[in-house]
């Protein structure tokens, strides 16, 4: 007889109510031990609730737009699911390179002191396949233009933010559809800041021309290159 598991929300601290923003995993997938199976955003951070063991998804007791609090079910795990059904998905992840797709989510780095700070341009659309490195994104400050780069290389499978909308540390921009090895090396490295200088009046061409102070204050106020985290919030 299976001795079913049944994956609970973790402690997420001083949280409750806490919405599911994506489902990661459906019934019938197999899943291997910290496997991200679904993603809470509270007002604070994204976080994903990683599989406590490898298995098989027997049932789902939780839908996109539910709000859950630490203990509440989330799904129910067949550990002896992932023995039977090992073997072969094995063999044939070897043979083409080893690399299951993995869905990794691109959040906002560490910004330095900066809240709220707005997109100004997406340069990358659902489909795109980007390498480690590319700029995704580009947010301003009042102090500089900031490209956040892909952690990996990937397929961007999903937007999260649109241009205007404002972001702070933590915040996710997009999901990225990677190879197991690029999803772990993207969870243990992180990718330097590309700070750039805002455009002056003279380089512009045509554009309003800024505020003296800020862009003084790239040369002097701002440490170059800031550094980034891209690791997410987990529980």
């Amino acid at each position: 007889m299976s001795n079913l598991i049944e994956v609970k929300v973790p402690d997420i601290g001083d949280f409750s109510e806490v919405p599911v923003i994506e489902m990661l995993v459906a019934v019938g997938d197999q899943v291997s031990a910290e496997d991200p199976l679904i993603t809470l955003e509270s007002d604070k951070a994204t976080m994903e609730v990683p599989a406590p063991a490898a298995g098989v998804v027997k049932e789902i007791k939780v839908a996109l737009g539910d709000k859950v609090s630490e203990g509440a079910a989330i799904l129910v795990l067949d550990p002896d699911g992932a023995a039977k059904g090992s073997s072969a998905p094995a063999a044939a992840a070897s043979a083409s390179g080893g690399s299951a797709g993995a869905s990794t989510p691109v959040l906002v780095p560490d910004i330095g002191d900066f809240k709220d700070v707005p997109v100004i341009e997406i340069m990358v659309s659902v489909g795109d396949v980007v390498s480690a490195e590319d700029p995704l994104v580009t947010l301003e400050s009042d102090k500089a233009t900031m490209e956040v780069p892909s952690p990996a290389a990937g397929k961007v499978t999903a937007l999260s933010v649109a241009v205007g909308d404002k972001v702070s540390e933590g915040a996710q921009l997009l999901t990225l559809e990677t190879s197991g090895a690029a999803a772990g090396a993207a969870a243990q490295s992180a990718a330097p800041a590309q700070a750039q200088k805002a455009p002056s009046a003279a380089s512009g061409g045509g554009s309003a021309p800024r505020s003296a102070e800020p862009l003084a204050s790239l040369r002097d106020g701002l440490p170059t290159p800031m550094p980034i985290d891209f690791a997410g919030v987990h529980a």
